[in-house]
């Protein structure tokens, strides 16, 4: 069927719509026409109307029209109609809808993760239907594996550099050609190479990624040009924020090695492109690495990944200290502001989690979901009564081990008075109530599903367990897991953890800012 503009002086131009409301209304009798059947005005409601100036249409019925099946949509006109019928009305439901563009369905519930493995290698997805799609490759070898300080950060750094087959500025071109986004992340435990791109080009970021992975070339140049520059300043900004300092040293009170290790360091002499590389060749092996995707079909990413990771050679997994819980208090001056982190034992990642733990974090929360309001958690009321204070609980996961903590910052003077009332709020989770316990319980839930929704958001988690556990934690087995949690499980988590010893890491005004002992803490 052909619909034309009219009246124009333009060429006609065929167009597809996407009809939802269509009304035939016969010409007024006045109205001129020499055509053997009359003129009919359509009325059609658009779903991207004021994306396109319409005209009034003309659908010329003077030519015989072949209503037959086709992609096509076509018009169930009746008889009545030819014979000058005043209106017939044509349902939605009576038309097959072709859209232009269409979207992916995914082929598996998106919040289940798929699992196997191409030529040795973990493949881990979630196939969400999204148009866009995200790929990561995750590597055991975050700080707590480093033989050397600063390794870790500076193989993280060298991600999207030289390969034997691309050049840095070859990778930078192809990717902004192709409206992709590169981007990495060290941690503790793992380096991640993540990549968001449109679903299409999955083939092509696949095959980057492998080539990242497998043909780094470690370029000395680039090292002292571009490596060092960008962590020296990364390295400054970090520490130039007195919380993640603070956080820095409850982990070194916590943990002594491995995990006390700091995580972001640059130390020029001790090390240079070859340990760079020697590092990145026991790192990149198939027992240290996993393939990663969301928004993807999983059968698709197998096969790339077979194609494009055959070169990851088999190969022991990154040891590292085990993690011993000491506990201790680690102080250090800072001009760029205030901030005390007390830390206890936490959850582990994977089978280990536990999820009362995860809950405790959120009856104490601090940050608040409703803006301008500081919320009815425990941490909300206390920081609320001290203005500039900030205050926060959070239970980070490791493969073997967790670290559940209390973040507080503010001024030095604000401080010393809500330090008391933060330990106190602590220590009152024995008293929580039905209410607390559920509103916490509500709010983990959302978190964990928006990180299953986004698609980048999780993916370093989900890595981390296949690689440590060969497992991966469905989301609806956590959301169990979350709702099973009771008032007694909570509390007995929480007398457990302020038994032991706490790891606390202050920084800023040491004259004035306490002692872990002087706010009731035992370390």
């Amino acid at each position: 069927m052909e619909i034309r503009f009219a009246p124009t002086k333009q060429r006609p131009r065929k167009i597809l719509l996407d009809i939802r409301d269509v009304r035939f209304r016969k010409n007024s009798p006045d109205s001129e026409s020499s055509s053997p059947v009359p003129d009919i005005d359509i009325d059609i409601s658009l779903p991207f109307t004021n994306s396109i100036s319409l005209q009034p249409l003309l659908l010329d019925l003077t030519q015989p029209v072949p209503f037959t099946q086709s992609a096509v949509p076509m018009f169930p006109v009746r008889n009545a109609v030819a014979r000058g019928a005043s209106r017939q009305w044509l349902r939605p439901s009576s038309l097959s809808l072709q859209q232009s563009r269409s979207f992916a369905s995914p082929a598996s519930a998106p919040f289940t993760y798929e699992v196997s493995q191409a030529a040795g290698t973990k493949v881990v997805s979630k196939d969400t239907g999204s148009p866009t799609a995200s790929l990561a490759v995750v590597i055991k070898a975050g700080s707590r594996y480093q033989p050397l300080p600063g390794l870790s950060h500076a193989l993280e750094h060298f991600a999207f550099k030289s390969t034997l087959k691309r050049s840095a500025l070859f990778i930078t071109r192809e990717v902004e050609l192709m409206g992709g986004v590169l981007e990495t992340s060290l941690s503790r435990e793992n380096i991640v190479y993540k990549a968001r791109f449109l679903r299409n080009d999955l083939p092509y970021f696949t095959e980057l990624l492998g080539d990242i992975v497998t043909r780094a070339k470690f370029v000395p140049y680039e090292y002292s040009e571009r490596v060092i520059p960008t962590m020296e300043a990364e390295v400054a900004d970090a520490y130039s924020d007195p919380s993640f300092v603070a956080l820095e040293a409850a982990h070194a009170s916590a943990y002594h090695h491995g995990l006390g290790l700091d995580k972001l360091s640059v130390v020029r002499k001790s090390f240079g492109v070859e340990e760079i590389s020697a590092f990145a060749s026991a790192a990149f092996n198939q027992s240290n690495l996993a393939v990663v995707g969301s928004g993807v079909p999983h059968a698709e990413l197998t096969k790339h990944t077979t194609e494009f990771f055959a070169d990851v050679a088999p190969g022991e997994t990154l040891k590292a200290h085990a993690p011993t819980y000491y506990g201790g208090e680690s102080r250090a001056w800072s001009r760029s502001g205030n901030a005390v982190v007390i830390a206890f034992p936490g959850s582990a990642g994977g089978p280990g989690f536990k999820a009362e733990l995860n809950i405790l974090s959120y009856i104490l929360g601090g940050k608040s979901t409703i803006k301008w309001s500081a919320g009815n958690s425990l941490l909300g009321k206390v920081a609320e009564k001290y203005p500039g204070v900030n205050a926060v609980s959070k239970n980070v996961a490791y493969s073997d081990t967790g670290l559940f903590y209390v973040a507080v910052d503010g001024p030095a003077p604000t401080l010393v008075k809500a330090l008391p009332d933060i330990v106190n709020a602590i220590k009152s989770v024995s008293s929580i109530t039905a209410e607390d316990l559920k509103r916490a319980i509500q709010n983990a839930k959302f978190d964990f599903y928006t990180a299953a929704e986004e698609n980048a958001l999780s993916m370093e988690a989900i890595g981390q367990s296949i690689i440590a556990t060969g497992k991966v934690p469905q989301v609806q087995e956590s959301i169990k897991a979350l709702e099973s949690v009771t008032l007694d499980s909570v509390k007995k988590a929480a007398s457990t953890i302020l038994a032991g010893k706490a790891a606390v890491g202050t920084v800023g005004d040491l004259h004035i800012l306490p002692y872990a002992s002087d706010i009731g803490l035992n370390v």
